[in-house]
């Protein structure tokens, strides 16, 4: 649609400076706007951790929950365990840094848990029970360079 510009005389389109577009034109453009951003965003989200893949026993008392793998990392909950089943996401070694030794026991793996208070965090494979020193423990997965199916989302 055109219309004649009464400063100029020129004609000038609609959409164009000074043009006037249809109110429902632009709700239309809004909405379709608003649905393409909607999409973009979902795609751009960080694909959801997978489900709880198995459960561990947290044999020790007042076990704290971190943040990331070591000692040196935050608390990710003022929550501790004892003696109780965590839903486990996956197990990691991380080495030397993630070392902790109680007793007789040491390991450098870690496992992703959530506690019973619905946190997110990680706990030493040192005490959920069932393994061995420097090894991984059973009842959840290992992320391991040659195993790309396993993923320790959140490391």
């Amino acid at each position: 649609m055109t219309s004649t510009s009464p400063r100029t005389g020129g004609r000038r389109h609609q959409g164009e400076p000074g043009s006037r577009i249809p109110f429902r034109a632009l709700r239309s453009f809004a909405g379709l706007l608003v649905a393409v951003v909607s999409i973009l965003v979902s795609v751009a989200q960080p694909a959801a951790a997978h489900p709880p893949s198995g459960s561990v026993y947290v044999w020790a008392s007042d076990v704290r929950v971190r943040t990331c793998q070591s000692t040196t990392c935050a608390l990710a909950t003022t929550e501790r365990l004892t003696r109780v089943r965590v839903q486990a996401y996956c197990q990691i070694d991380a080495g030397e840094r993630g070392r902790v030794t109680d007793g007789p026991y040491t390991n450098t793996y870690w496992v992703q848990i959530i506690t019973p208070g619905r946190t997110l965090g990680w706990i030493s494979a040192v005490y959920a029970g069932g393994g061995s020193n420097n090894s991984p423990v059973p009842g959840a997965p290992v992320d391991s360079p040659t195993d790309p199916s396993i993923d320790c989302e959140y490391v």
